[in-house]
């Protein structure tokens, strides 16, 4: 069966394995050139400097810019929803949900619609 996304989720799967296969491929030949020890410390190293390149290539793939552009747009995000601040989280604005009667638009927040008795009511902002 062909769904409509089946090639790109191929890709992505071809993507994993082919990143799987170096990863192992790193390992074992860490493993044999050097002693146990240093190995593991050596391929740690590796494995951590081999994440940040496929996270660097990945997001600039998507159009984010990499990581500094990543950090860029979280950056501003925090600061546009007002997350400065002393202790971090100063100025948070929350808005809860409203409930509106899908009636005759009273807004509410009661199972049943206290101005035409009602129990259709859909969320909104």
């Amino acid at each position: 069966m062909d769904y409509i996304g089946s090639n790109k989720s191929n890709e992505i799967r071809n993507d994993y394995f082919i990143w799987l296969i170096i990863y192992l491929g790193i390992g074992f030949a860490v493993s044999f050139i050097l002693p146990f020890p240093i190995s593991i410390v050596v391929y740690l190293v590796i494995f951590f400097f081999l994440n940040v390149i496929r996270t660097e290539t990945a997001l600039r793939k998507r159009g984010l810019g990499g990581i500094r552009g990543l950090y860029r747009s979280l950056s501003s995000f925090r600061n546009s929803a007002g997350f400065g601040g002393f202790g971090g989280f100063g100025g948070f604005n929350h808005t809860p949900l409203k409930f509106y009667c899908m009636n005759c638009g009273y807004e509410h927040r009661k199972a049943v619609c206290p101005k035409c008795g009602s129990k259709m009511r859909k969320a909104g902002l």
